[in-house]
């Protein structure tokens, strides 16, 4: 099919899926009209979505009726200076999950309207690019500015040595480079409340995955330009915004108290964790929790020094964090026990 008539059909049908989501009734009169064609034209397109999953169909031909189906995709471009992360949620993408749990909307509005809001507050970009579809298997949704890109403009505002350490420093939460108007807390809770999360600028990408409750740090071939976040939800899913926001805030307070760092992320190409300039920038702002995990999947070995820094320096100096180490190595967990046991034996 030649690559005008391929856009053709696909305004088509994106129009008639927009009149079914209308409720109006004159569907295909109206693509008629629009669009110039026949009754028996607009009716394959009809029974193309039909066939495709994203049109359901009632009754007979002459008093057939038309819904959407289980299949729906909606893409849109926005001028990021004259929009609303609400309103263009409400007006565009709410009806992806029309039908399903209501744990899943809450997931799927938390994540499209904290991640729209990033690009229009911080992206410094001009637009955005919005990409969502739900199948039986996943709900899917790409967001991409045309900013700075995020790991650059964070390591340039907080003057970080190096845009990696941006990736590090997000996955603690409570990241902001404009704190009067934000907590820094939307990109952790939902990176935990989706299935899957990535964050891909330039040639950097920040991941977490469900699956394994990991972090990673990937080196791409290519640059991104902008910022481009990718997130994946099951539509089956029983996880809760409410059971992913108590994991890690206090019962009484409701404060964002607990955090995870993933350590691995501070394992630069061909560089091991020995030490305590690399412990400090790992420790860097967690004093703002109470609890911290601190996650060493992935991580084989470390240094003394490495280790002294953070389990007998800054737990001394920040008695009021509870530090937790997780997944250790038996090399990992060797030096650590090493550590606490010389600081106790040292304890008058």
């Amino acid at each position: 099919m030649e690559l005008g008539k391929t856009r053709e059909s696909q305004a088509i049908r994106r129009h008639l899926i927009d009149v079914v989501r209308s409720g109006r009734a004159d569907l295909v009169a109206d693509a008629c009209e629009r669009f110039g064609i026949t009754r028996q034209a607009v009716h394959r397109h009809l029974t193309h979505l039909i066939r495709q999953g994203f049109l359901e169909a009632a009754g007979t031909t002459r008093g057939r009726t038309y819904r959407l189906g289980p299949n729906r995709r909606q893409t849109g471009t926005y001028a990021l200076g004259a929009i609303a992360e609400d309103r263009v949620y409400a007006s565009d993408f709410a009806y992806l999950v029309d039908g399903l749990g209501k744990n899943v909307q809450d997931i799927w509005h938390y994540g499209f309207t904290e991640m729209l809001n990033n690009a229009i507050d911080h992206s410094a970009g001009t637009r955005v690019v919005i990409v969502a579809q739900r199948d039986d298997e996943s709900l899917l949704l790409r967001i991409w500015d045309d900013g700075e890109g995020i790991f650059k403009r964070i390591a340039r505002l907080l003057d970080l040595a190096d845009p990696r350490e941006a990736i590090l420093e997000l996955s603690k939460g409570k990241l902001t480079t404009d704190p009067e108007n934000h907590t820094g807390e939307g990109i952790f809770f939902t990176s935990r409340a989706f299935d899957f999360f990535r964050i891909t600028a330039g040639d950097l990408a920040f991941s977490h995955s469900e699956e394994s409750d990991n972090d990673f740090l990937v080196h791409l071939q290519g640059a991104t330009g902008g910022t481009l976040l990718t997130m994946i939800l099951s539509p089956t899913t029983q996880r809760t915004l409410a059971s992913v926001f108590n994991e890690y805030t206090d019962a009484d307070t409701l404060d964002f108290s607990k955090t995870v760092v993933p350590v691995r992320l501070a394992l630069y190409e061909g560089v091991a964790l020995v030490s305590r300039s690399q412990a400090k920038r790992i420790m860097n702002r967690v004093e703002r929790f109470r609890n911290v995990l601190l996650d060493f999947a992935g991580v084989d070995m470390v240094g003394r020094s490495f280790v002294d820094e953070i389990f007998r320096v800054f737990a001394r100096n920040h008695p009021q964090v509870a530090i937790k180490p997780v997944n250790m190595s038996p090399a990992v967990q060797k030096e650590v026990d090493r550590v606490l046991g010389s600081d106790a034996a040292a304890t008058p």
